[in-house]
């Protein structure tokens, strides 16, 4: 596995802290979930414990595994949707498919919590079981403000409202927006830093809010803004450019990110999403004297170089100042 881009900004909060004596680390049991696939993309399911290898700062670990099905490892789930005014077309779609959290996704025994985000991050449901109202929630989301979505923002409040959630379930984050933040207080190390250490594993769905309007009924969206501006567009295309923050998320906690135009890309975004999370291995393993700073986790397949392993690149110590 190679080393990331989005390391180095975890690295380079770690630098930071280390500035500060006070600091001490306990580390709990590190949750490593892991997706093992063929040179075809097919998912690897018949592994056991002892076909894998695990480094921790490239110290080999003694490791745990435990099967991904739901009904023994219940699955909490923030579902964050960019609700600005300039993704109507792709809200039009994404509120036609809140029927398949549940069944795909969550579980029988999971949970999800539905946020919405433009300028401002609104939670529209708090963790619920109940399917119905996950689909509710979902088809309420309406366009907001004009050329925003705080991205970073809306990461780092999902992961506060996993944080509190019991410590054995699962926690996942499915960001459905375009694939650059717009405006965040929250820099993509602060948000991977939050992420990585409460092992929240974040799932991009992006989309272009520029094309999606082609594929869509004209019934389904709402009138358009009255001060429509090319050159603004444009102008704004160029600056997020610069910045690929799905992509970052992603790597930088195990995740991956898949890409929408359709509705029915959509439903197959969340079905390939609903197989990868039921397929993968949930190894952990307790750290032998941890030091501060980001830890680098590194897993291979024994025997098995043919095969492609996927898993968050590190993982934070559990800080707490004297």
């Amino acid at each position: 596995m190679r080393c990331l881009p989005s390391v180095c900004f975890a690295i380079g909060v770690s630098a930071l802290l280390a500035q500060d004596s006070t600091i001490r680390t306990s580390v709990p049991l590190v949750l490593v979930p892991t997706t093992v696939a063929d040179h075809k993309g097919r998912y690897v399911n018949n592994l056991a414990a002892e076909d894998f290898l695990v480094y921790d700062q490239g110290r080999l670990q003694k490791i745990q595994m435990d099967s991904a099905d739901s009904a023994l490892v219940p699955i909490s789930l923030v579902v964050a949707v960019q609700a600005s005014d300039i993704s109507a077309a792709a809200l039009a779609k994404i509120k036609k498919t809140g029927s398949m959290i549940q069944p795909l996704l969550i579980g029988e025994r999971g949970e999800a919590a539905v946020l919405a985000f433009d300028d401002k991050i609104h939670v529209l449901q708090n963790f619920t079981s109940d399917p119905g109202s996950i689909t509710e929630a979902i088809r309420k989301i309406k366009p907001g403000a004009r050329m925003s979505g705080r991205t970073l923002d809306a990461v780092a409040a999902g992961v506060r409202m996993l944080a509190a959630r019991p410590q054995d379930r699962r926690r996942v984050i499915v960001l459905i927006g375009e694939s650059r933040d717009r405006g965040s207080n929250n820099s993509i190390a602060e948000a991977l830093t939050l992420a990585q250490r409460d092992n929240v594993t974040i799932y991009p769905a992006t989309y272009s809010a520029y094309t999606t309007p082609f594929t869509t009924k004209a019934s389904d969206l709402p009138p358009p803004p009255p001060d429509t501006n090319l050159l603004k567009i444009f102008t704004e295309l160029g600056r997020l450019g610069k910045t690929n923050a799905a992509e970052a998320l992603a790597h930088g906690t195990g995740g991956a990110r898949l890409s929408f135009t359709t509705l029915h890309g959509l439903e197959q975004v969340i079905e390939h999403l609903g197989e990868e999370i039921h397929s993968q291995y949930l190894l952990s393993f307790a750290p032998i004297s941890p030091e501060p700073g980001f830890h680098e986790i590194k897993v291979e397949i024994r025997n098995r170089p043919d095969l492609v392993v996927r898993t968050r690149p590190g993982y934070w110590p559990v800080l707490s100042v004297r």
